[in-house]
């Protein structure tokens, strides 16, 4: 026979379901060979469909061993070929890889992008299994990210769908993913508990990749929890599957916790081989992701062994990567390794201990954002599994209707001749109790399912009110940093882009389309408190608070900074009615006196400095930290302009380096005398340094 006839016989579908058990078993090599023979017959017919579908198996193929260089083009061909055949299952199976294989080199934007229009195709189709799955995928890019609130929307969305469908292997993987956001949130305990069940359930399905991805879980885990027997048991079983597989990638990941394990167990030397090891090799291979988890171990094996200057050289280049990466949550954790190790150093002791400070505030609203994530995922996940034994019971209770059906059945067909009255009083009695029964158990399940109502009403309560805590400010009601955190890029993107669409040309020039960043500081307070007491000094907060709700507009993002400070985000307004907002808020301050219950009223002052935004005449988009330490540097040059009054930078002219580490009041002060900022101010003498 011609190999196009053998083509043209060829059962591609049954082609592909040996490659995807081949992967499954663990047989890379086999799955190589069959992805081969698809290429070559596909080729011999030159149907585009199929022609498609092989690059997307050699992808999927290479992706397995993490060779994520070779898995890229091979699914950017099989999406150019795919994509002009219209939308399809196959076409939204290579976006979904091909932006995976994105979010394994920490290219988390572009994951997003082919994730998503996965996901489009998914929901035309109304393939609900694909669409489970990929809100699984989209929720692990969220939380590398750090984004762990959306992470849990995405993840909770897949699970819902996973047991709507009765799909084990993507509640497996759902719960899997769920596990690793708890260990990442703290919550061990229950990770420990989704881990087992995960692994259970992989054993059952065979996906060796799967089961080997389970064990080094908990081989981590428990060595987190000092459970060292267990540990090395599980992560040698992973090491082990991730050899046979051929993953490499996997294979470092999986060393990394067996040098997690050696420095829990005081083997130093042992874990600094291995981590050595490991990040040259993600070095080399660009595993951009693991490369940060190595150098945030080896830091913290650096620290433990009191050598903070080597654990800096983990930390510096782990912030770059991690920074490169869009890592947020990593980025957070080497910033506070940083502070430990420079402490240790002695290095600029008084700076270090403000540094220690500000970072110790910055824990705790990342706390915050934990105790909500944790919230929010035991209450939705809990009441999911909850809702799918509900359903066991109701399908045991049909079940058990049917068994008790056919055994009368059974009873009426062997005595029937010779008992028919009886078997008929016997059947009348049997539907009796088995009508007793069914009101017993639907009085159950109703009660049950009542309860579950209530407790998920109560914990759905809970958790709006522990949102609600964790974004405001408890003394005065105001917002929050981490209310602010989670709104200030989307203002300063969408300002910034109605003037890009106007310079552009796209737009006419657009109206009230800037904001302002205002910097508050009470004066004086420290002496407030030491005269009248804390108690005072509260109230006084708390009536400040009331000035700057009669100032400032609803729509604007009224925040409580820390302590007498605060911030004011003002929203949809042309930059020169910042000055006026500033000065308005000052006599309002001064215009009476504030009453205090166990003393009498005092007169308050207050400093503001304030930044616009975007900042014109051909200067870089600037960056919220930069913005914020513009304000702050504007808060200061009016304190030490004599206090009770503001300064404003509303434009510059020069094209400069804007990185809040380059900002300084020596340098705003040159430029102001250059003329390149434009500056308004309510003191006879604008003063920049103190």
């Amino acid at each position: 026979m011609s190999l196009f006839c053998v083509a043209e016989t060829t059962d591609f579908s049954a082609l592909r379901a040996q490659l995807k058990q081949a992967r499954a078993q663990g047989d890379l090599a086999k799955a190589d060979q069959l992805a081969s023979d698809y290429l070559r017959l596909a080729t011999v017919v030159q149907d585009p469909l199929h022609l498609g579908m092989a690059h997307f198996q050699l992808g999927k193929n290479a992706m397995e061993r993490n060779n994520y260089r070779i898995a890229k083009p091979e699914l950017e061909q099989a999406v150019a070929l795919l994509q002009p055949l219209g939308k399809s299952e196959a076409l939204a199976d290579a976006l979904d890889r091909l932006g995976m294989t994105y979010r394994y080199q920490s290219d988390y934007a572009n994951a997003l992008k082919y994730l998503y229009q996965a996901m489009q195709i998914y929901r035309d189709l109304e393939d609900l299994e694909s669409i489970a799955s990929g809100y699984n995928n989209i929720g692990t890019v969220l939380e590398k990210m750090g984004q762990f609130e959306e992470a849990l929307h995405a993840h909770q969305q897949s699970l819902e769908l996973s047991y709507q469908l009765k799909d084990s292997d993507s509640i497996a993987s759902t719960i899997f993913n769920l596990a690793d956001l708890h260990r990442s949130l703290g919550d061990n305990d229950q990770a420990l508990k989704y881990f087992l069940q995960t692994l259970e359930m992989d054993m059952a399905s065979g996906n060796q990749r799967d089961i080997a991805y389970s064990h080094n879980k908990l081989g981590f885990l428990y060595s987190d929890l000092k459970d060292f027997d267990k540990a090395r048991t599980h992560a040698d079983r992973a090491l082990t599957l991730f050899q046979q597989i051929g993953a490499k990638r996997d294979i470092e990941w999986a060393r990394t916790v067996h040098a997690k394990l050696a420095m829990e167990q005081g083997d130093f030397a042992k874990a600094q081989q291995l981590l050595d090891q490991v990040i040259e090799t993600a070095i080399t291979q660009s595993y951009k992701s693991l490369l940060v988890d190595s150098y945030k171990m080896a830091a913290e094996l650096s620290l433990r062994q009191g050598k903070a200057q080597a654990a800096l050289s983990y930390i510096e280049p782990g912030i770059v990567q991690a920074q490169q990466n869009n890592e947020r949550a990593d980025e957070a954790l080497l910033q506070q390794m940083r502070v430990d190790a420079y402490i240790r150093l002695d290095q600029v002791r008084d700076a270090l201990q403000a540094l220690q400070a500000q970072k110790q505030l910055e824990d705790d609203i990342f706390s915050n954002k934990k105790a909500a994530a944790i919230a929010a995922i035991q209450a939705q996940t809990e009441y999911t599994r909850q809702q799918y034994q509900i359903s066991l019971l109701q399908n045991e209770q049909s079940l058990q209707q049917v068994r008790l059906e056919q055994s009368q059945l059974a009873r009426n067909f062997w005595i029937f001749g010779l008992m028919a009255v009886f078997v008929l009083m016997i059947s009348l009695y049997r539907r009796y109790l088995q009508s007793q029964q069914n009101r017993r158990l639907e009085q159950e399940v109703a009660a049950r399912t009542s309860e579950l109502k209530q407790k998920n009403t109560e914990l759905q309560q809970a958790y709006q009110q522990l949102e609600v805590i964790s974004l405001t400010d408890k003394l005065t009601g105001l917002y929050n940093r981490h209310f602010l955190e989670s709104h200030i890029e989307t203002e300063l993107e969408q300002s910034r882009r109605r003037w890009q669409d106007w310079q552009s040309g796209k737009t006419s020039q657009p109206e009230r389309a800037e904001l302002a960043v205002f910097l508050i500081d009470l004066d004086h307070f420290k002496a407030l408190n030491d005269n009248y007491g804390h108690y005072a000094g509260d109230e006084v907060l708390q009536h400040f608070s009331q000035k700057l709700q009669q100032v400032f507009r609803q729509s604007d993002y009224l925040v409580r900074w820390g302590g007498e400070e605060f911030l004011v985000i003002a929203r949809s307004i042309n930059r020169e009615e910042a000055a006026p907002l500033a000065q308005r808020l000052v006599d309002t301050v001064q215009q009476e006196l504030f009453p205090l219950s166990e003393a009498p009223p005092v007169a308050v002052s207050c400093s503001v400095g304030y930044a616009c935004y975007p900042l014109p005449l051909g200067a870089s988009p600037l960056h919220w930290e930069s913005l914020l330490k513009l304000a702050d540097l504007c808060l200061y040059a009016a304190k030490y302009s004599g206090r009770s009054g503001w300064v404003g930078l509303e434009a510059i002219k020069a094209e400069t380096d804007l990185l809040p580490g380059v900002i300084a009041p020596g340098q705003l002060q040159l430029w102001h005398g250059e003329g390149q900022l434009q500056v308004q101010h309510s003191f006879a003498r604008l003063n920049w340094l103190g």
